[in-house]
């Protein structure tokens, strides 16, 4: 079956819309980020975003991570620095909306029961194993 000259015509411009239409999609992406102006503050909040997880991201930092909910929260810690609040408080605010695991350096107070209950439970299975020893002999 012959095709006729505008079926052609509208395949063509059909093929040409939707190699334009792919090309264009990195445009859709993330807008770039806003930096801050100072310098040592941007600095500050680069450091911040090495602590800082993505829960969305199997626990990437967010500094590495492209999606949306890192972008946000890079976006969010920059304007917490630049209305002046010190490392400490941005760390604390994240925590209490996000809990302990927002961070890649959970707060010392869950440390040492994490150090003593197996270094506990290890001597309690000595204790008990030389008690029974004990007995038998």
């Amino acid at each position: 079956m012959l095709r006729g000259p505008n079926e052609l015509k509208m395949n063509s411009i059909a093929k040409i819309l939707l190699t334009i239409f792919l090309f264009s999609l990195p445009a859709f992406a993330l807008s770039p980020e806003e930096k801050l102006k100072d310098e040592s503050q941007e600095q500050r909040a680069m450091e911040l975003f090495l602590e800082v997880r993505c829960l969305v991201c199997n626990g990437q930092v967010i500094e590495n991570s492209d999606s949306e909910f890192s972008y946000q929260m890079r976006k969010n810690i920059r304007q917490k620095i630049a209305t002046g609040k010190t490392d400490d408080e941005i760390r604390a605010e994240l925590t209490q909306e996000f809990g302990e695991n927002i961070l890649t350096k959970p707060s010392n107070k869950n440390k040492i029961i994490l150090w003593a209950l197996p270094t506990l439970l290890a001597i309690s299975l000595l204790f008990i194993f030389w008690r029974r020893t004990v007995r038998h002999f």
